[in-house]
């Protein structure tokens, strides 16, 4: 069985595209089936970085992420096949949200930006932006 050492993350969407259209599991998950998945995978992230900071192994840790990683597009591959949102939505909205919430890193020169707290930011961003 032939692998790569390394895969982007587009390839990586890709394969689970691919998953979610021909493995008999994969193709019959909804939002609502995959909730308990990510509610354990969360807990063994936490396990994983638990392990981390007792052992300095980090292996385990970059697994459970990857897991996580594998929920969340395939969570929006559901929501694409639906009509709802695509992961590259996703991924703006969250890029979007951070440079936002960071006004002195990305918009120091905007003072009353700056001056606000996390909170104040938060909810500033609430009032005016939705996802797609």
């Amino acid at each position: 069985m032939a692998t790569q050492d390394r895969y982007t993350f587009e390839e990586l969407v890709s394969i689970i595209s691919r998953i979610r259209r021909e493995c008999p599991w994969d193709s019959v998950q909804t939002h609502e089936s995959l909730k308990e998945c990510l509610t354990n995978e969360v807990q063994e992230v936490f396990e994983g970085i638990d392990h981390f900071r007792e052992t300095g192994d980090s292996d385990n840790f970059c697994e459970e992420l990857g897991d996580i990683l594998m929920l969340l597009i395939l969570q929006s591959e559901i929501a694409r096949e639906e009509g709802q949102f695509t992961i590259d939505d996703v991924i703006s909205g969250v890029a979007d949200k951070m440079r936002f919430r960071h006004p002195r890193i990305f918009f120091p020169e905007d003072k009353e930006a700056c001056s606000l707290s996390w909170e104040e930011l938060k909810k500033r961003e609430k009032m005016g932006r939705k996802c797609p």
